[in-house]
C-alpha cells in the first residue's frame, strides 16, 4: 500500500485537503480571495448567516452552486439560488458544511419569491 508519512495515501490526501480548507478560512493568508467583503460590495442588500445544510452544484458550471440551503442561528431555514459566481466555489462551501463553519449570504428577493444569492462570505 502506498503511504505518505506513514499514513495510507487516501488518508494523507484527505488530511492535506482538510488543512488547505482550514487555511483558506483562517484569515492567515494575505488575500482571502474576496471572502467576507459582502458588506463592502453589497451594502444595501439583506444578508443572513448560518450553517450549510446542503449545497448543489450547477451542472453547467460545477464551481457555481445551483441551490444553497442554510439554517440561521434562530433555526430558520433559507434556500438560495445563484445565477453565477458568488465569491466562493461549491468545494469551499462543502468544506464549510463538513466543518460546521457558518457562512453569510447577501441576497435579493425576486418577484417570484426566489432568493438569489449575490455574494457568499466566510
Amino acid at each position: 500500500m502506498t503511504t505518505i508519512g506513514g499514513l495510507p495515501l487516501f488518508r494523507g490526501a484527505f488530511a492535506v485537503l482538510l488543512l488547505a480548507g482550514w487555511l483558506a478560512c483562517s484569515g492567515n493568508q494575505p488575500d482571502a480571495g474576496g471572502h467576507g467583503e459582502g458588506d463592502t460590495l453589497f451594502p444595501k442588500l439583506p444578508k443572513v448567516s448560518g450553517h450549510i445544510d446542503r449545497v448543489d452544484a450547477n451542472p453547467a458550471h460545477p464551481r457555481h452552486f445551483r441551490t444553497l440551503l442554510i439554517t440561521d442561528g434562530g433555526g430558520q431555514r433559507w434556500e438560495f439560488q445563484s445565477a453565477g459566481w458568488v465569491g466562493v466555489s461549491v468545494g469551499h462551501l462543502k468544506d464549510h458544511q463538513i466543518q460546521g463553519a457558518p457562512v453569510t449570504v447577501w441576497y435579493e428577493k425576486q418577484a417570484n419569491g426566489v432568493l438569489m444569492a449575490r455574494f457568499v462570505g466566510d
